[in-house]
């Protein structure tokens, strides 16, 4: 699950899920001309993919991959409104730590929706924070359906 000290707020538009990734590939020191040489494209053609947003959909991955982050697939996902897009659980049981951030994420989305029912205002603070709610318990939902058969953890070893 992410570890964020902010909550995490899909991008809203494609512009800015594709801002998003080409910013991780400058923090992961990737500049266009090495992401180009890894897509097997000029550099022209990767500049005119990102100035039109017209990256053919079997790059996408590509790109994401090399850039280090999954932001224009999770806006793709979330675009419509009506999915909500979660980290596969690897089974493993929680810290702490997880379990007082999920109740965290509860009361802070009951407060803000007693806030915004009390008044009108606040309808996107609202939404964003049901559904930082919502994908928290949808995380740990699966979590348990997968601590009887729990995956191995090679990321966490390569991290290490």
């Amino acid at each position: 699950m992410r570890k964020l000290t902010r909550k995490f707020q899909p991008a809203t538009s494609l512009r800015e899920a594709v801002d998003r990734c080409t910013a991780a590939a400058d923090a992961n020191r990737r500049p266009a001309k090495v992401l180009s040489d890894l897509m097997g494209v000029e550099l022209k053609t990767y500049y005119r993919w990102l100035s039109e947003l017209s990256m053919p959909l079997n790059r996408v991955l590509q790109f994401e991959e090399f850039c280090g982050a999954r932001y224009v697939s999770e806006y793709l996902c979330v675009a419509n409104g009506r999915r909500v897009v979660i980290d596969i659980p690897t089974g493993r049981r929680p810290a702490v730590a997880d379990i007082s951030s999920l109740q965290s994420a509860f009361a802070d989305a009951a407060a803000v929706l007693c806030r915004y029912y009390g008044t009108g205002n606040e309808q996107s603070e609202a939404i964003a924070s049901l559904t930082h709610a919502m994908t928290q318990a949808a995380f740990h939902r699966e979590n348990v359906a997968k601590d009887r058969t729990p995956e191995l953890q090679f990321d966490d070893e390569a991290n290490a």
